[in-house]
């Protein structure tokens, strides 16, 4: 096709896209196929005292004080959980059997490929924002992209000479990872007019597309926690890949609802805890846009929906935008008008800008866009080494910890489920597994996907029987000698110690402190999940916060919380 031709038909698509957007999804139109944190409003409606659940992306979070006082307003019990693509896409495949009353994704292709039954009604984009680069104000103006926006393939060339060290969140997990994905596949075939099964099985694509995903440093199964780490671990991360929303939150800080006293928390962002801030930078020929579209369960109660068409309407109301505006979300497609911008929330001088033009790449349709997920999870994606520090003693043998351990390991070492979650192993994952007691066993170890390799592993965790008390943190240290005497297994991977434990050990977290300092494998990060009746949360809470972890609760959902916790790994 000409080059002519190929710009008129991006601008059709865009159009009708706008007008899509702008009109919400029509019912009748054809359709192609974190451990959950959790706020209620606090009044109850008089007329029912059942409560509107929503699901949405932890990138909602910011705005979810302005949904919570509107709901207290209207006496409206609104209750917000936050999940990764995935997870919605899965619950969405329940038809009206989810618990979910309203999905609030980030972009449109998680509805096209869970709500098959099309159980989702009154579907509308409520704001946008496009996946950008946030990097250091100092990174940028030394690459000269402050003046000038990259290509991919130039920001490809100065991650691999290491000109900066960048997060990124899983394809496969998060909304913004996978487009992000999507973009760089699309930039990498030389930005066709559509795209087909050929550029998926394209060698020369997958390899370029294998080499961006091999200089991402730190990954993330979600965008809002890929910002708080952006934040908090600043001395390690030059930069991420998020939402443009999600750079303006970063620099400027943002406000959550405590889940447990329900009272609003500010975090401060890079510029109140005087740091470098991060520079937008809008990559010139591949941008994704989260269109972050609000979907009605239709279960055939009338006042739920009576809530949710108030609430839709809204959040699409000239103050309801006109605040999200402020917390950095966009309410138009190509470009702003500069006198709606908030300067503190689009600041010019770190990159924002409201006035330029992004014409959004579209995503492919089902096929295309299911076979590129799975290729970036089995072969394209930088592999894991992930060390398993799992409790097998005494306790866990009385509280059904012993068997939810069996249960969460199944789903990644058993093929179909592994398929079924994303969480597929490449071929070059390591599997490293050190049970414990009160002393450590002997590590258990297997590398790549292979099935009979994974099934001999699963049968190992299995035929673990060790018995006795206690030492959680003997375990890690075990872990953390290990990868210090194997140094190969870290090189090139995601590394990552996760202990599966009921808490209640001995001893305490000081010799782990100690051993991450003598040993310099402070990027090691510590993740945490709980089993058992009776854990106990503030000794794995502790361990997790410590080490750029993340805890997780499996004492309600086992295979929930460890989907959610691979993601981070």
């Amino acid at each position: 096709m000409k080059p002519h031709c190929i710009k008129i038909m991006t601008w059709i698509w865009v159009l009708a896209l706008l007008l899509a957007l702008a009109s919400g999804c029509s019912d009748n139109a054809p359709e192609h196929k974190q451990q959950a944190n959790t706020s209620q409003s606090g009044n109850v409606p008089s007329n029912s005292s059942e409560k509107f659940v929503i699901y949405a992306g932890s990138e909602m979070s910011g705005l979810e004080p302005m949904i919570r006082k509107w709901a207290d307003k209207k006496g409206y019990p609104i209750q917000i959980h936050y999940k990764g693509s995935i997870d919605m896409m899965r619950m969405m495949n329940d038809g009206t059997a989810t618990p979910a009353d309203a999905f609030w994704p980030a972009h449109t292709i998680w509805f096209i490929l869970g709500d098959t039954s099309h159980a989702v009604k009154n579907r509308r984009s409520i704001m946008v924002s496009p996946i950008v680069a946030g990097l250091k104000e100092s990174v940028v103006k030394k690459l000269g992209w402050d003046k000038q926006s990259p290509a991919m393939e130039t920001f490809l060339a100065a991650a691999q000479k290491k000109e900066f060290k960048y997060g990124k969140t899983s394809s496969t997990q998060s909304n913004s990872g996978a487009l992000f994905h999507l973009a760089a596949w699309w930039a990498f075939a030389g930005k066709p007019d559509t795209w087909t099964m050929d550029l998926v099985k394209d060698p020369q694509i997958q390899a370029r597309v294998k080499e961006m995903e091999s200089t991402v440093a730190a990954t993330s199964g979600s965008s809002g926690w890929l910002k708080s780490k952006m934040v908090d671990s600043a001395d390690k991360l030059d930069g991420m890949i998020n939402y443009e929303a999600m750079i303006s939150e970063a620099n400027i800080g943002w406000t959550t609802i405590d889940n447990a006293t329900g009272k609003t928390v500010h975090h401060p962002g890079l510029l109140e805890k005087g740091l470098d801030p991060l520079h937008v930078v809008y990559l010139s020929d591949a941008t994704m846009m989260a269109d972050h579209p609000l979907g009605y369960v239709d279960k055939g109660n009338g006042q739920k929906e009576k809530i949710f068409n108030e609430l839709q309407n809204y959040l699409l109301s000239p103050d309801a935008q006109k605040e999200m505006i402020s917390k950095g979300r966009r309410n138009k497609l190509l470009a702003m008008d500069p006198s709606l911008s908030d300067k503190k929330a689009f600041n010019p001088e770190y990159g924002f800008d409201v006035k330029r033009i992004i014409a959004p790449i579209q995503p492919p349709r089902e096929e295309v866009l299911t076979a590129i997920l799975d290729l970036y999870q089995e072969e394209v994606r930088k592999p894991s080494a992930t060390f398993w520090v799992i409790d097998d003693s005494g306790s866990m043998y009385n509280n059904n910890g012993k068997k939810a351990v069996q249960q969460a390991m199944s789903i990644l070492l058993t093929p179909e489920k592994a398929r079924e979650y994303k969480l597929q192993p490449t071929p070059r994952d390591i599997h490293v597994i050190i049970p414990f007691s009160d002393t450590p066993g002997p590590p258990i170890t297997a590398q790549g996907n292979d099935p009979a390799v994974l099934s001999s592993l699963m049968d190992k965790v299995a035929q673990m029987q060790l018995g006795s008390g206690t030492d959680m943190y003997a375990g890690v240290v075990a872990a953390l000698t290990y990868i210090s005497q194997h140094p190969d297994d870290v090189k090139g991977h995601f590394p990552a110690i996760v202990v599966l434990s009921d808490g209640q050990s001995k001893g305490s977290i000081h010799p782990v402190r100690q051993a991450v300092m003598r040993l310099g494998l402070e990027d090691i990060p510590i993740f945490t999940l709980s089993f058992g009746s009776e854990a106990d949360e503030r000794q794995l809470k502790e361990l997790a916060a410590s080490f750029g972890g993340r805890y997780f609760s499996g004492q309600h959902n086992v295979a929930d919380a460890f989907r959610k916790m691979k993601g981070y790994n």
